[in-house]
């Protein structure tokens, strides 16, 4: 019992007897054990990478904020972003000492700590939250929080103020890390050379190689080398896009540098790790200072290109790293300057850098993903795209809502290959297409002879065909509930048995799931487990429907015709009237029902040219006038008619040019603009 409750694991409710960090709810009732410790908790640091998630999904909405980071803790009892995994540091002020707690540090009743653990593994409640600082991802809070005996902790003691302590040592175990990992003659690089990690680094590993190394940094703007360049910390600076790694790699090389014998990466943003790898000489060094780089797929492209490298992820704890890091602000002046001026830097500046980098990853990411097949102008689906690409590096769960037809699955293929996982494998399931009594075994798999006519062999099921990779669950909502306790079980302990097994067997499986179903409801109403939806609705992506995003009309017929043009050899094309008719259809079968209705016309129509006539009359009118059935059909063709013959008045000067766009005469066009009085 003593080694439970050491760690905090008799905290733990959901799953039962595991570490406070992965668990994914923990208790955090105030009444304290005897070895634990109440703080009453004054500013919280939000791990930079969570807090810049938060803020890039809700445009910087400062209330937004407050309440995402209100509700991630009621869900939780502890502040651990579900999407980047991540928690932040705390301060705060004694409130009550166990009488068993194991009290290393020496502390009393009323003085101010700051742990040296993660959020994501205190039991934390707050009551309010006073302010945000969106530029050093500070808040102020009215809370509580509860401490354990393993969790080492710092009294705030000295002349520095609490707040920029508290930003000292968060993350202060990527400095020393970085100061141990360097060599008095080493060739090093950091990556993100103006941020705060960059600049600690930066001070420690010169302290280290002294004027006999070279100490490369590498910033995103002009602005920011101007900045750095008035000290003396650098030997040089290079302004460089490290997602772009073949510019990236030129702009060194123009500069005459050789390869790096040691490169620090701090920057908080995708798809840096080609270029880390490229940077660092064979038998090199390379330090990820943060947890949004990609470890798995550095690995893989240090291998790909040959090169021996010595690749140490993210740590969280150094032993020393608060003193070290204290010792080394109060000893550079110089480091001060810089570290007040990042604090006092515009949030707008950050922001718009910030959004500038995720743009650019975009760009150079979209050739990876193969989006030939899936056309989009509109805005709406350029936000879902965004926000797909945001969360494809997080290891977090996605489900996918949306009408049927409207492309979920591209979403999910997007994630996949933009993911941690994309050399793993890729498991595509129809909940809906396999019948409820074979759907366990495909899930789970059996042992031979676990039931009449199975295998002799046995049967691997698909989640474990997917371990170390991706499962895409299409069609959630049918999954029944006899099914639902064990899929939650799997996705809390990480473990699956087989039909007529008794070992447990433990997969690593990131979930993607998708829907036409309204799970909310479904939670309501009893046909689905609240906490499976919780557990699945981490990150939530909703696809809308075509009518809501009638720019990608136009451009979906175009690829369509073109496509089935050149499949059938044909040369047809619309007229404009037909392409209006098209924008004003409201498309309840959506991308698909778009997609068959082309393949009718060339199939059916007898000339070159698609009129309207032609598209009305290939039309599956059923569920048209299923979901209209207050109007008759020629009421719903009349409707259609009048919105057309506005289109075109808005778009033509004269009723003759409106006339020849229609493909009808002008006497017509004019009786048709008199019968609505247009």
């Amino acid at each position: 019992m003593e080694f439970i409750t050491k760690f905090g694991m008799h905290r733990v409710i959901e799953p039962k007897m595991i570490h406070p960090q992965p668990a994914w709810k923990i208790d955090n009732n105030l009444e304290i054990y005897d070895n634990e410790v109440l703080l009453e908790v004054k500013i919280i640091n939000i791990n930079s990478s969570s807090f810049r998630q938060i803020c890039t999904e809700y445009n910087n909405d400062v209330n937004k904020i407050k309440e995402t980071i209100l509700k991630i803790v009621e869900l939780r009892g502890k502040l651990h972003n579900p999407i980047t995994n991540t928690g932040g540091i705390l301060l705060g002020v004694v409130k009550k000492i166990g009488k068993n707690y194991d009290n290393k540090a020496n502390i009393k009743e009323g003085d101010y700590v700051i742990p040296l653990v993660s959020l994501s593994l205190i039991p934390l409640k707050i009551d309010k939250i006073r302010s945000i600082d969106i530029a050093s991802a500070q808040l102020h809070v009215e809370g509580q929080a509860i401490l354990f005996s393993s969790n080492h902790l710092i009294k705030v003691e000295g002349d520095i103020n609490p707040e920029l302590l508290l930003i000292l040592v968060d993350e202060a175990g990527s400095c020393l890390q970085s100061y141990l990992s360097s060599k008095e003659n080493d060739n090093i690089l950091i990556m993100g050379a103006n941020g705060k990690v960059g600049l600690l680094s930066a001070f420690a590993v010169r302290e280290k190689i002294g004027n006999k190394g070279k100490l490369v940094g590498i910033v995103y703007t002009d602005s920011s080398k101007k900045a750095l360049q008035k000290y003396d910390v650098f030997d040089e600076i290079y302004v460089c896009d490290t997602t772009n790694p073949e510019e990236a790699y030129k702009t060194i090389m123009r500069y005459g540098d050789k390869l790096f014998d040691f490169t620090i990466n701090c920057v908080h943003t995708f798809g840096t790790e080609t270029f880390s790898i490229l940077s660092t000489k064979d038998k090199g060094t390379i330090y990820f200072s943060n947890l949004t780089a990609n470890y798995n797929s550095a690995c893989l492209i240090a291998e790909g290109i040959g090169r021996d490298i010595n690749i140490i992820p993210y740590r969280g704890y150094v032993e020393g790293h608060a003193d070290f890091v204290i010792k080394l602000y109060k000893k550079h002046k110089d480091l001060r300057e810089l570290i007040d001026k990042w604090l006092n830097k515009k949030v707008s500046r950050q922001i718009k850098n910030e959004e500038k980098a995720i743009t650019q990853f975009s760009k150079n990411q979209i050739k990876e993903i193969n989006l030939q097949d899936y056309v989009f102008m509109s805005d709406e689906i350029k936000k879902v795209l965004c926000n797909t690409v945001k969360v494809a590096n997080y290891e977090c769960n996605v489900l996918i809502t949306g009408e049927s037809g409207v492309g979920k699955e591209i979403f999910a293929d997007i994630i996949y290959k933009l993911s941690k996982r994309n050399q793993g494998p890729y498991v595509k399931i129809n909940c809906g297409s396999i019948p409820e009594n074979l759907l366990e075994s495909e899930l789970f798999g059996y042992e031979k002879g676990a039931f009449t006519g199975a295998s002799r062999e046995g049967k691997l099921g698909f989640f474990e065909i997917a371990n170390g990779g991706t499962l895409f669950l299409d069609e959630i909502g049918e999954l029944p509930l006899s099914l639902q306790a064990k899929f939650l079980r799997v996705l809390q302990e990480k473990e699956i048995y087989r039909l007529g097994g008794v070992q447990p067997i433990k997969v690593d499986v990131r979930i993607i799931a998708a829907t036409n179903r309204d799970l909310a409801d479904m939670v309501m109403n009893g046909k689905f487990r609240k906490d499976l939806y919780y557990r699945l609705n981490v990150f939530h992506l909703y696809v809308p429907p075509l009518r809501e995003r009638k720019d990608d009309i136009l451009p979906l017929a175009k690829y369509f015709i073109d496509k089935y043009n050149k499949k059938y050899y044909m040369n047809k094309h619309f007229e404009e009237s037909a392409l209006l008719y098209l924008l004003e259809y409201p498309w309840y079968g959506n991308i698909r029902e778009l997609d068959n209705l082309i393949q009718r016309l060339l199939i059916s129509s007898d000339h070159n040219t698609i009129s309207v006539m032609d598209v009305i009359n290939n039309l599956d009118n059923k569920e048209f006038l299923d979901k209209n059935n207050n109007l008759s059909l020629k009421e719903e063709l009349e409707k259609m008619e009048y919105n057309i013959l506005m289109n075109a008045k808005m778009q033509y000067i004269t009723t003759r040019k409106m006339a020849k766009a229609l493909g009808i005469s002008q006497p017509t066009l004019v009786r048709k603009l008199k019968k609505y009085n247009l």
